[in-house]
């Protein structure tokens, strides 16, 4: 007799999973969810249209202007692996503009005043504009990576430059998902 009530009640628990499985499905497809990157045709107003296509056909089109100094080059190169990676647009829609800022903090000390670690603080201002020149919007992203300050110059160099690079990778992530929240924004997603 226990044996089929037990039956019985895992029959009803698979039955009410179920259910809300199929209630969660309802939901999510009413409330008008779709995929960032799907193809999209022109839903934006005429005055904000772009070419026809998807976030992802935005990021492509998307040219990243000279950035000067060191860690600026580094960025740059990581985000047009990620925003382009068949190489520059001929004709771009978007020009991202970046001015970074780098400061390097000391965190850990001996006791004879040897530095043994070090924050590198990496900042950047960014711009998308349109071929006219046009503000679109403007950002800012930051991160801070350390490295340890060792009493070998060339050791400390290798690993303040490893942590540039950690860094500019988080950056270029991040700059990435913002732009493509503002293309979905920009098409009315």
């Amino acid at each position: 007799m226990t044996a089929r009530l037990s039956v019985h009640l895992h029959n009803r628990e698979v039955i009410a999973r179920c259910a809300a499985a199929l209630l969660l499905m309802t939901l999510v497809a009413a409330c008008g969810f779709e995929p960032m990157y799907a193809d999209r045709t022109g839903t934006a107003p005429p005055d904000q249209q772009t070419a026809q296509g998807s976030v992802q056909n935005d990021l492509f089109s998307t040219r990243v202007t000279t950035i000067q100094d060191r860690a600026g080059q580094i960025l740059r190169n990581r985000l047009i692996d990620r925003l382009n990676p068949h190489g520059e647009p001929a004709q771009p829609i978007y020009y991202l503009v970046i001015r970074t800022h780098e400061q390097k903090d000391s965190v850990l000390t001996r006791s004879d005043e040897f530095s043994t670690a070090t924050n590198l603080r990496l900042s950047v201002d960014y711009e998308v504009r349109d071929p006219q020149g046009n503000v679109l919007t403007t950002g800012y992203s930051r991160t801070i990576t350390r490295y340890n300050t060792l009493e070998s110059q060339y050791a400390t160099i290798a690993a303040e430059d490893n942590a540039r690079e950690r860094a500019t990778r988080e950056l270029a992530e991040d700059i990435r998902a913002k732009l493509a929240v503002f293309y979905a924004y920009r098409r009315k997603l």
